[in-house]
């Protein structure tokens, strides 16, 4: 772990946060450069050569740690032309990036198109049409896949179930193979593979098989009506532990998945994101007052659900202590931001010793923290700090009120 408590101080990578804390502020995010190198080395020393770990970007799209992970051999799964182009900057291979997402633009298309990316992934049937549509106009080649609804759930929060059959993500195997018909037939659509995600916070490792198997007796059945698919997304999802619970450990997981695959010639695309992302970060944020009531005590702080929404989203469970130890006693407090909405509440119950100067981390708020920040009460956004072996870097300032206001005026 590189989040360690050294002489009584929570450090990261040796730096003690208490510094990050006096030098950058808070609220902050601070990630652990190694933390992440070893999350994504789980996955990445399991495969084979033409394999791809295609880290989904939306879990943290910081340019910054893009770059790390392509410099690793990191591929990307981008649902957005913003996150495409990030990966492009960061050092990203086209050949290794995939391009998902219900809703892709014409502008989308265009720029996966011109760009050869390795794959869209299909997940309409009216998307085909307008990715034939677009690549006759531009003279182009679509690389693609089908993306298919497996109907398995990922036995995680509702919002994050993507595998459903009430879910708006991929086509049925039906509506897939004919729409792989006329992609063939087309003359501009050169298939890849299939692909399905069930979901976030896989625990359970017979989920992500039983995904892997209905997608290899999917490819069967193309083969069978003449369409010979190389490649097997099998999408992402596997689950941190926030709260005590099971956590896949990736080798384990991806042992099985590439021993089933080795036997029909076939290659894996992965797409992690939580599990290399999510314990390598940190939300650092100080106490501005203690509120007792009759009811309740109240540790009011100044990170709020514009910081990290998935508390409030989510009803999502992060663990918080304070980055210093205290002779205080324990009290238990609701931990609370500044926004004006009830639902801004980072725990509820927490037994901590706080004192007027406490500074608290709250903690695996790597994956969906910043990516889902906004200027809610037009707050600023918070400053990414990334620390690498004792060296602290700022890898996003910390926004200004001009910035806020750039887009609304020409003060």
């Amino acid at each position: 772990m590189s989040f360690l408590e050294v002489n009584n101080s929570l450090c990261v990578e040796g730096v003690p946060l208490l510094d990050i804390a006096r030098d950058y502020g808070t609220p902050a995010y601070v990630y652990s450069s190694s933390q992440i190198i070893k999350n994504f080395d789980n996955y990445f020393s399991s495969i084979r050569k033409d394999d791809k770990i295609c880290f989904s970007v939306k879990s943290n799209s910081n340019i910054h740690i893009l770059e790390l992970l392509a410099n690793k051999g990191s591929g990307f799964d981008v649902v957005s032309s913003g996150e495409l182009r990030k990966c492009l900057i960061a050092g990203g291979k086209p050949e290794n990036i995939v391009f998902s997402g219900v809703g892709k633009s014409i502008e989308d298309i265009e720029l996966a198109l011109k760009e050869e990316i390795f794959s869209i992934n299909i997940e309409s049937e009216a998307e085909l049409d307008r990715i034939i549509e677009i690549a006759k106009k531009n003279g182009a080649i679509a690389q693609c896949s089908f993306r298919l609804n497996p109907d398995i759930s990922a036995g995680s929060h509702p919002f994050v179930e993507t595998g459903g059959k009430s879910s708006k993500f991929g086509l049925s195997k039906t509506n897939a193979l004919g729409a792989a018909k006329k992609a063939e037939n087309s003359g501009v659509i050169k298939i890849k593979g299939i692909a399905s995600h069930v979901g976030s916070q896989i625990s359970k490792k017979e989920i992500v098989i039983k995904n892997l198997d209905f997608l290899m007796q999917t490819k069967k059945d193309f083969q069978e009506a003449g369409i010979i698919l190389n490649n097997i997304n099998i999408g992402g999802g596997l689950g941190i532990s926030y709260k005590g619970e099971d956590q896949l450990i990736p080798s384990d997981v991806l042992k099985e998945v590439v021993d089933k695959l080795a036997l029909t010639n076939t290659n894996l695309i992965v797409e992690p994101g939580r599990s290399i992302v999510g314990k390598a970060g940190i939300l650092l944020t100080k106490l501005e007052y203690l509120k007792r009531t009759e009811t309740s005590n109240f540790a009011i702080i100044d990170a709020g659900m514009n910081d990290l929404i998935r508390p409030s989203l989510y009803n999502a469970w992060h663990n918080i202590r304070t980055i210093e130890k205290s002779e205080n006693s324990n009290e238990e407090f609701n931990i609370v931001g500044p926004i004006c909405e009830s639902a801004d509440v980072m725990g509820e119950k927490r037994g901590l010793s706080l004192t007027k100067d406490s500074i608290l981390a709250i903690l695996d708020a790597g994956a969906y923290g910043h990516v889902m920040s906004s200027n809610y009460n037009s707050r600023p956004r918070p400053p990414e700090i990334l620390v690498d072996d004792c060296e602290v870097r700022l890898i996003r300032r910390r926004e200004s009120f001009q910035d806020l206001i750039s887009t609304q005026t020409n003060l």
